[in-house]
């Protein structure tokens, strides 16, 4: 078996190979075998060893379920360094099944940008209407932003609508890809017209 995660020891992306165990038969004579086990209606289990470092994950079927949970890949490096560190703690808690922290986080990095882009108002909603009325973010960011809103005010709140894994995985999508636009993608273009001296 060969697998890709992101290693939960090294934190690299890497690739896992199926570990064999030595194996002593009654004749003393030694043979490996691969370290996995059917369980039947679960699938298999099986002992994974990261190419990168070595240290051993276990998982079950094609990385359905990996312990320790692997770490999600790092956020880019253009953007800004607190924002880079609230989008890698709600990747970790979503990456641990912490769904309500994960959109908590999600908020905050949206709300963080805007402070970063210059709104002045005073709540996330009159922030995002600000960069709108701008021209900082077109209708379509105003709409992804308004969304990762929703669903980490419901995390943040008592007897709000529950955070399902999909509404946490999509919220953390919507607040990587507006970080992006507002960000990363500026940062690139920048590189490269300065490295084509424009």
């Amino acid at each position: 078996m060969n697998s890709s995660i992101y290693c939960p020891h090294c934190q690299k992306h890497t690739d896992l190979q199926l570990a064999q165990y030595a194996y002593t038969d009654v004749h003393g004579r030694r043979a490996l075998h691969p370290a996995l086990w059917n369980t039947g209606k679960q699938g298999e289990w099986w002992i994974g060893v990261c190419n990168s470092c070595g240290q051993p994950v276990l998982v079950r079927n094609d990385v359905e379920i990996v312990y320790p949970s692997p770490l999600p890949p790092p956020s880019d490096p253009n953007l800004p360094t607190a924002l880079r560190q609230d989008l890698d703690e709600a990747k970790t808690c979503f990456s641990a099944g912490c769904f309500r922290a994960c959109a908590v986080l999600a908020r905050r990095c949206i709300q963080v940008a805007c402070l970063e882009k210059g709104a002045k108002k005073h709540n996330l909603v009159e922030q995002i209407s600000e960069l709108t009325a701008a021209g900082i973010i077109t209708k379509d960011l105003e709409e992804w932003a308004t969304v990762v809103r929703f669903i980490g005010n419901d995390a943040a709140h008592p007897n709000a609508q529950a955070v399902s894994r999909e509404d946490a995985e999509d919220c953390l999508r919507l607040a990587e890809q507006f970080l992006h636009v507002l960000f990363v993608t500026p940062a690139l273009a920048k590189a490269r017209r300065t490295a084509r001296g424009k």
